[in-house]
């Protein structure tokens, strides 16, 4: 019977200490909004069907789109094909989006040309990268690097 309390003791102090020491969800701070709702989507890595289709072969391919509320001036859309190595990842190809001059809010801006051919039918994981520079408000800004939702293995060996 002497253990039994004991424990119920120990457990009630345990807890009183769990809440004392760990804040509570309303005494956290207000989170501040974004300056501007700009976003990056990007896709996972795939088999492109269309570069297949023209010019007959195999290639891995990553598309992106980006959206600002804001006006841009001089935007560069980066998107980067990453295969997973052994020891680190490698840089298979990356495409540059430039557009230069005024580019108008809520503009969806696509970069749709990123691809590595396929040397060979050897499963190889891809993922994909996208970022942009742009000037919004007369200050140059780079947004923070997204990576695609998936790592994808795909027969196409590079």
């Amino acid at each position: 019977m002497q253990k039994f309390w004991l424990r119920q003791i120990s457990l009630l102090v345990f807890i009183f200490i769990f809440e004392v020491i760990t804040p509570s969800m309303s005494a956290q701070g207000v989170v501040t909004p974004p300056l501007t709702k700009c976003n990056i989507r990007i896709d996972n890595p795939h088999i492109s069907k269309y570069i297949l289709r023209t010019r007959g072969v195999r290639a891995v391919k990553v598309n992106a789109r980006s959206k600002c509320d804001k006006s841009m001036r001089d935007l560069k859309f980066i998107v980067e094909i990453y295969k997973v190595g052994l020891l680190r990842d490698t840089k298979v190809d990356d495409n540059v989006v430039a557009i230069q001059g005024l580019i108008y809010p809520n503009q969806i801006i696509k970069n749709e040309s990123a691809n590595s051919l396929c040397l060979s039918q050897k499963p190889t994981k891809y993922y994909g990268v996208a970022y942009a520079i742009a000037t919004i408000d007369g200050e140059l800004r780079r947004t923070l690097k997204v990576l695609s939702a998936r790592t994808m293995t795909l027969n196409c060996g590079s």
